[in-house]
């Protein structure tokens, strides 16, 4: 290319991308994965996500479809000027709009003429439909909207669309209805007058329907499909399912309709899937097949939704909990029959006993009823963040443990706590013995700063910077972490890095009264600490603004209720950010209120006076730490460390902003120096590791090598999406690596242990016998904690030395 280079009106555009692989938030000092320089050929459209946000439409109803899912699925159909598309459940209207965006003329229908009308829906009154078509100015391109029953439609017969473009109504947030009465029979004086208004024709109006099975709407869309389209013409329709049980020929087919594609959404227990079908042929048969006459796994989708999706299945004769079930001798796997397992037991082990584990053993329990667990717990006490890492005064978020009590205790569940897969006993070893293993041990690493003097000083008395999560597992009461002897006494102040949730929970156990603490779970030993701590100050410093903090609105409202607290902040940042942001706050309105929140209490860094609280909490935007210094003198004041930071400044938008680093430096002084920036898995011997990402590499829970699948393993919690979400998060991902497991012991793709159950694994159980901690044990040991903790006035007293652990587990004197 040759001629000047010009800024703006170019006639070529280059760009060079930073691949940083899936890190969220990269540190300034972090080199990117890979950097890519190409010429800019065109553009997505991805700001219509933005336009069609549906928290911005005049009307909104419960059923209204996601813009982003709105727009793709008008894409599916092709929507183009010329066409015409037809949404016969059409609700609010999202696939009009779409559609219409695109250049096609659009129409719907509804047996619900309130929707259309507006006279239902969340904001209501507005026009309907209208408001929102005015909005976009779609109105030319809209031709009607109608109500009337699809099952008794008035169209003329033969092909009129080009597209038909609907989500059916399946029941999660409105049932289908169709026209009818429930005994069949139609009453005397049906023809009614009100205020000298025949009924029907009344606004409020709502005919006597019927409930419209899931597997009975589909099938007469395809015959709608069928009929109504011209031959090109495309249906474009969601088709929910119970996740593990979804089979291809679950979606129905039609003679004179192509499969073009079929893609999943999961959401736990079940999923949706979007379907596109193509018209390749004019209809000369009305014969539907559905899988050749089987039962699919969206019948009676509403019921089984609002039963749990329970199986109907009836469980097994209980077994006592150290039945021998596992094969004796090394199976070699090859994975070439599709037999299903039904009838046959089969087991499972999952290495890691937190809340991913349980939550894919609890899943997996629930979906089969041939299907054994064993739960491999590397400490004594199983529950892993949930019982370590949950902050002491939410006792609340650790109600979950009641779940896991019960999983523990079922019959078709082992604990093996006290047992290091891949010390105690090779992962090859499980892998060779249970039809399925799952990985789910989480993050027992974090992520570091890379800066002088982060490991402390040479002599070994400075700290430097420690880590937040040994922090929080030192007074949680995790034995490892116990040899942490938190420097709180020489210093009145203490900085985090890190703008996180963790963080909070840290600065909050520093800055609460000790006697308050004293009535939760936290350790003996952590609260003597805290009774003898100066700090009356924590600073708490991210890199970037305020709008791109990651701690939440529950958080932070807990840092305003502690008594005597005063909350700091640049008032004037704070404001020009928001005001900056305005619309991208209007689409986050839980950081919205999060920032109104931070307003109210907060007092300006300029405008705060020393006596207007015992205590403070200050919040630093656009600072990156540099170094730790030590024994550094700060007007005139000896202080033990000190933490250099560089100042920086923001570039781009909101949800893309980076901290671009400037020459100016800021000191803050400290005793102690917390860095809260991520947690980090790591690898186990016998498994792939992506040292990169820090996770196992995996398909949907499926372990991968080089895109490979590796049949039998599997992934969950933070060891398979990296260390984000919270605990429903995790119960979330958890589910749906069951699911995968499930859905392969169903298939065949696993599950070819042919010895039969309560075969003895003779070789795992004498690795683990004389180490292991059974439930009953563990259970020993909880009564233990908690009688110790009711003399103190307290949930429970933990015990946080491992051989005091196991001794009182097996009913040991201790010395």
């Amino acid at each position: 290319f040759t001629g000047p280079i010009r800024l703006k009106n170019a006639e070529v555009e280059f760009l060079v991308l930073e691949d940083y692989g899936e890190t969220e938030n990269p540190l300034p000092n972090e080199e990117p994965k890979m950097l890519w320089f190409g010429r800019v050929v065109g553009r997505g459209s991805r700001e219509l996500i933005d336009k069609f946000d549906v928290k911005k439409r005049k009307y909104l109803g419960n059923t209204t479809m996601d813009a982003e899912l709105s727009l793709v699925m008008a894409n599916q159909a092709l929507a183009r000027p010329g066409i015409l598309v037809y949404d016969p459940f059409v609700g609010t209207g999202s696939f009009l709009l779409t559609c219409s965006h695109f250049g096609a003329c659009s129409m719907g229908s509804d047996i619900d003429g309130r929707q259309i009308r507006g006279t239902a829906g969340f904001r209501r009154n507005v026009n309907g439909i209208k408001a929102n078509l005015a909005q976009y100015n779609l109105e030319s391109r809209v031709l009607d909207t109608t109500v009337f029953d699809v099952c008794r439609n008035p169209w003329r017969s033969g092909a009129l669309f080009d597209a038909i473009v609907t989500d059916p109504p399946y029941g999660v947030r409105a049932g289908a209805k169709r026209l009818g009465r429930r005994n069949g029979t139609v009453p005397e004086n049906s023809f009614r007058v009100v205020d000298g208004i025949p009924n029907h024709r009344r606004d409020d109006y709502y005919p006597p329907t019927v409930p419209y099975e899931m597997s009975d709407v589909v099938e007469d869309l395809l015959a709608l499909a069928a009929e109504k389209l011209v031959v090109g013409g495309r249906l474009v329709y969601w088709l929910p399912t119970v996740a593990g049980e979804y089979q291809p020929e679950d979606v129905p087919g039609h003679p004179v309709l192509r499969l073009v594609a079929n893609s999943e959404q999961p959401f736990g227990g079940w999923s949706r899937r979007l379907i596109t079908m193509e018209k390749v042929k004019e209809l000369d048969t009305e014969v539907v097949t559905v899988g050749g006459g089987h039962e699919p796994a969206h019948k009676n989708f509403r019921d089984r939704y609002f039963a749990g999706f329970e199986p109907a299945i009836t469980r097994p004769t209980a077994a006592t909990s150290l039945d021998l079930r596992i094969s004796a001798i090394p199976v070699p796997r090859y994975f070439t029959t599709t037999t299903t397992t039904h009838g046959t037991n089969r087991t499972i082990a999952v290495v890691g006993g937190g809340a991913a584990g349980f939550y894919t053993a609890s899943r997996i329990l629930a979906k089969t009823n041939n299907v054994f667990v064993d739960i491999f717990e590397r400490l004594p006490a199983p529950h892993g963040l949930v019982r370590y890492g949950v902050a002491p005064d939410h006792p609340e978020v650790k109600n979950c443990t009641n779940k896991f009590d019960s999983v523990a205790s079922d019959p078709r569940v082992r604990l093996f706590a006290n047992v290091s897969v891949g010390d105690t006993i090779p992962l090859d070893r499980l892998r060779n013995a249970y039809d399925g293993v799952v990985l789910a041990y989480g993050a027992s690493k974090d992520r570091r700063l890379n800066i002088p003097g982060e490991d402390g000083s040479g002599d070994g008395e400075k700290q430097g910077v420690v880590s937040a999560r040994r922090f929080v597992a030192w007074y949680n009461g995790y034995p490892e972490a116990q040899g942490l002897t938190p420097d709180l006494e020489s210093f009145d102040r203490v900085v985090i890095v890190g703008h996180g949730n963790v963080a909070l929970d840290c600065a909050r156990i520093l800055l609460s009264d000790p006697d308050v603490l004293a009535k939760t779970d936290i350790t003996e030993a952590a609260l003597r600490v805290l009774r003898k701590s100066r700090v009356r100050h924590v600073e708490m410093v991210g890199r970037r603004g305020p709008l791109q903090v990651s701690f939440t609105t529950k958080e932070l409202r807990e840092m305003t209720k502690i008594p005597g607290l005063q909350i700091i902040c640049d008032r004037e940042l704070l404001n020009t950010q928001c005001d900056l942001g305005s619309e991208y706050l209007e689409s986050r309105r839980p950081l919205k209120r999060m920032m109104e929140l931070l307003l109210k209490h907060a007092v300006d860094k300029n405008d705060y006076i020393g006596d207007m609280g015992e205590k403070t909490f200050t919040l630093r935007f656009l600072m990156s730490p540099q170094e730790m210094l030590f024994d550094q003198k700060v007007d005139g004041q000896q202080v033990p460390q000190l933490l250099r930071f560089g100042v920086n400044r923001l570039e781009g938008m909101p949800e893309s902003a980076k901290a671009i680093s400037t020459d100016e430096i800021i000191d803050v002084p400290c005793s102690v120096a917390l860095r809260s920036i991520g947690y980090k898995s790591t690898r186990i011997t016998g498994a792939p590791f992506d040292d990169y990402r820090g996770v196992v590499p995996n398909i949907a829970g499926r372990v991968t090598v080089d895109q490979d699948l590796v049949p039998g393993l599997y992934v969950a919690g933070w060891l398979k999406r990296g260390p984000v979400g919270v605990i429903a998060t995790t119960m979330q991902d958890a589910y749906r690596t069951a699911d995968a497991v499930v859905m392969d012991l169903n298939s065949g793709v696993i599950g070819h242990n042919d010895l039969s159950f309560g075969d003895a694994d003779r070789v795992i159980l004498e690795d683990i016998k004389n180490v292991c901690i059974t439930n009953e044990e563990w259970k020993r040991l909880e009564k233990y904690e908690v009688e110790a903790g009711r003399e103190l006035g307290k949930p429970r007293e933990k015990v946080t030395e491992v051989g005091q652990m196991l001794a009182i587990a097996r009913g040991q004197e201790l010395e």
